[in-house]
């Protein structure tokens, strides 16, 4: 374990800009709610159908684990970067190191996958529409526009952001909860028991796919310079409850229906034209919001590394409080990878590779901070026993999620996952020996 005090020495300059309520919806707007149960929501139906809502009441216990763990670790530690900060102190300097490297691709996999997301399903919309001019069905440019709008967002502003965050957020809340309420209706208001003795044999790989929609503490948790430890501790399992009981509210009303088909196509034939344009701006919005959070986590993420001179330290530097160089580097680095990947692959296929390799990254990060918990409260077991019991159990669940899920990865995934981890080996030996050939001259 690196023995230097984090909580004193790791404290940042910059004081807290974002309230609580403020990473609250930044971190809703991470889940990407609409994109998410839009896409894991109707496989989830469609594996179990009416225990959908039990499948995600059971997603969301889960996700809760890591909830806890990280908003046991932001309390102890005051300084930004997340994950990266959390390895790097309370495992080792390497592991940090690496568990940073793997972020970076992670928030790079899990934001490109909710912009190409948002920008399919605006694509999808309009192309059902039969006045809509050709040009706007170019995918790669309704991925310019996503991603350069989550990216302008980020750059004018942590408040801005936050704010954009707050309106839209609510807004998509009040949408869900509307269309919840509606397929309620339409089912002639039929409640029913969604805990049910004869479980579907395919209830567990449905809770595979739910654990990927109540996320969203992992784009709040790297923002210890924008806001306060005790906040980020706070949102990071509140809005794991919240967005996993709206999103089990809204499997529970299509439940009611018996619905298993295609969930756009159901919404434009009830509202048509009016809904497909709500839908489309939902779309938009989802996705932007998405990649912003997750443009604004990796840029906090890259200064923390920086500032421990991983990477150039310019990228460390503050203009006008906040990481300028970090953020104009990773919104390029989000609007290209997305751009140029829409080019060569189409929307759907970046959604689909982005989507698993951010399953596979996100079980290497979390695998790390329950580790990270487990180092930190092992030697007083006595003392911290529930946090330690905590960190086990969320160890043991990644693990059993991993195991399962592993066969399901591609060898195309692994590969590149593989590679990341490599490539950041050989860019830190690198690193490590044109130092220490610097310092010997």
């Amino acid at each position: 374990m690196n023995n230097q005090k984090p909580a004193e020495i790791n404290k940042s300059k910059t004081k807290s800009k974002l309230s609580t309520s403020d990473l609250f919806f930044l971190s809703f707007g991470g889940q990407a709610p609409f994109i998410s149960l839009l896409t894991f929501g109707t496989v989830m139906i469609s594996l179990v159908g009416t225990q959908g809502a039990f499948a995600m009441l059971i997603a969301t216990a889960v996700v809760a684990l890591n909830g806890i763990v990280v908003n046991r670790l932001s309390s102890r530690f005051k300084r930004g970067g997340g994950y990266y900060t959390y390895a790097y102190y309370a495992l080792t300097e390497r592991l940090g190191t690496s568990t940073g490297w793997v972020y970076l691709a992670y928030a790079l996999s899990y934001g490109g996958t909710l912009l190409a997301g948002g920008a399919y399903v605006l694509y999808s919309i309009l192309r059902m529409l039969p006045f809509t001019p050709a040009m706007l069905l170019n995918q790669w440019l309704l991925a310019l526009v996503v991603s350069g709008l989550a990216s302008a967002l980020v750059i004018a502003g942590v408040k801005a952001s936050a704010k954009y965050a707050m309106v839209m957020s609510t807004a998509e809340m009040i949408a869900l909860i509307a269309l919840s309420v509606f397929f309620l209706r339409d089912s002639g208001w039929h409640f029913y028991n969604p805990f049910t003795v004869n479980l579907s044999p395919s209830l567990f790989e449905a809770v595979v796919f739910g654990l990927g929609i109540p996320t969203g503490y992992g784009s709040i948790a790297p923002l210890g310079y924008d806001a306060s430890s005790k906040s980020i501790g706070k949102v990071a399992v509140a809005v794991v409850f919240y967005g996993g009981l709206l999103a089990s509210f809204f499997f529970y009303s299509l439940g009611a229906l018996n619905f298993t088909g295609n969930l756009v196509q159901y919404l434009l034939s009830n509202f048509g034209i009016i809904g497909a344009i709500i839908l489309g701006f939902i779309a938009l919005n989802d996705g932007t919001l998405g990649g912003m959070s997750y443009i604004l986590a990796n840029s906090r993420t890259l200064k923390a590394m920086s500032e421990d001179k991983v990477f150039p330290s310019i990228l460390a530097k503050d203009v006008r409080g906040k990481p300028l160089f970090a953020e104009i580097l990773i919104a390029g680095i989000f609007t290209s990878a997305v751009v140029a990947l829409t080019n060569f692959m189409g929307l759907y296929g970046v959604f689909v590779i982005l989507g698993g390799l951010a399953g596979i990254f996100n079980l290497f990060i979390h695998s790390s901070a329950d580790l990270s918990l487990v180092r930190i409260t092992v030697k007083r077991a006595k003392k911290h026993w529930w946090e330690l019991s905590i960190g086990i159990l969320a160890t043991l669940v990644s693990t059993a999620v991993l195991i399962y899920s592993f066969t399901g990865f591609s060898p195309i995934m692994m590969n590149i996952f593989l590679g990341w981890i490599v490539l950041g080996f050989f860019y830190l030996e690198i690193k490590e020996m044109l130092s220490s050939s610097s310092t010997e001259d």
